[in-house]
């Protein structure tokens, strides 16, 4: 191989290994955006032992076991964000730098921890 084909493919891996860095850093959510806390998230609640489904959409509306919940967002940190429904009820969920951890639900004065991600869900009973 040509010292020019090697220099070639050298630059080219250090150009993919740090574009991948990069491009990795950038996917990781901004806390201080709200739209950190757009996506789905499974929670069980205490009382019934069920799995339930809780998602935040890119306009802030809320579906909880894909029913839409008439809410507004009322107030968002870093490290929560607090929706009050229609009833005067609030809904918070608060996150660390990684990912949302819980889900405050005024109505049952409960805190639910949410579910690793790779938590399969089973059909409710």
């Amino acid at each position: 191989m040509k010292p020019k084909s090697i220099a070639l493919v050298v630059a080219s891996f250090l150009t993919g290994i740090l574009t991948s860095k990069k491009l990795h850093k950038q996917d990781l959510p901004d806390p201080d955006n709200p739209l950190f806390f757009v996506g789905s998230w499974n929670y069980r609640t205490n009382s019934s032992n069920r799995i339930h489904t809780v998602e935040i959409r890119p306009n802030f509306d809320l579906l909880i076991d894909k029913h839409p919940v008439k809410v507004k967002v009322e107030s968002w940190d870093k490290y929560s964000i607090t929706f009050l429904d229609n009833y005067g009820y609030h809904i918070r969920i608060r996150a660390n730098e990684e990912r949302p951890v819980s889900i405050y639900d005024e109505t049952e004065n409960e805190t639910y921890p949410i579910l690793f991600s790779n938590y399969k869900i089973t059909k409710n009973p």
